[in-house]
């Protein structure tokens, strides 16, 4: 009996470990997002020698008013990126060129949540990409699930400007990814 006891115990404490450790992850993972967005919106964004962002600078804000989305955006898809923002593919073209800009984002329970209701993103829905200078426009015209291999809708080489969102599916799974692919208006 006395074991039962323990072992209850030894259950119920690894079950508050691992939803508090959740939890804790989740708050972090806000605060960061918070501090990027604030460093954003004060126009504290540094530029190298060259005219690029740095690494760890806000590129843009994405904004998708259909699932009350907006998060920040910085350069590279690796995964202290990803960890709490969105990244943009530093293979693809930036917002404002002919071509594909690229964003890449995680949706899971852990970290990198960023993208979990972009599978609620319908055709038509619009998507704002605000840099400091200007806010682009895109119209969501084609949504796809392909293989984690596909990179076809990445490499897409196009004379207008497109936008491509990126992210693993299903949810907590991810044996596939999720493409959502918007023209600029």
């Amino acid at each position: 009996m006395r074991n039962r006891k323990i072992i209850g115990m030894i259950i119920i404490l690894a079950g508050v470990i691992l939803i508090g450790s959740s939890i804790m992850v989740n708050l972090q993972q806000n605060r960061l997002r918070d501090a990027l967005m604030e460093d954003y919106k004060a126009g504290s964004l540094e530029l190298t020698p060259s005219g690029d962002a740095k690494d760890s600078d806000v590129l843009y804000v994405l904004r998708i008013p259909s699932i009350e989305s907006e998060n920040p955006v910085r350069e590279g898809i690796e995964k202290g990126v990803l960890k709490d923002s969105l990244g943009h593919d530093s293979n693809s073209t930036y917002a404002g060129q002919p071509g594909n800009c690229v964003i890449a984002g995680h949706r899971n329970y852990t970290f990198g949540k960023f993208f979990n209701r972009l599978d609620e993103v319908k055709i038509d829905d619009l998507i704002y990409l605000d840099t400091a200078d200007e806010t682009y426009t895109y119209k969501v015209v084609d949504i796809k699930i392909v293989a984690p291999n596909e990179d076809s809708v990445l490499n897409q080489s196009n004379s207008k400007e497109v936008l491509t969102l990126y992210t693993c599916t299903p949810l907590y799974i991810a044996t596939h990814r999720l493409v959502i692919i918007a023209k600029r208006l």
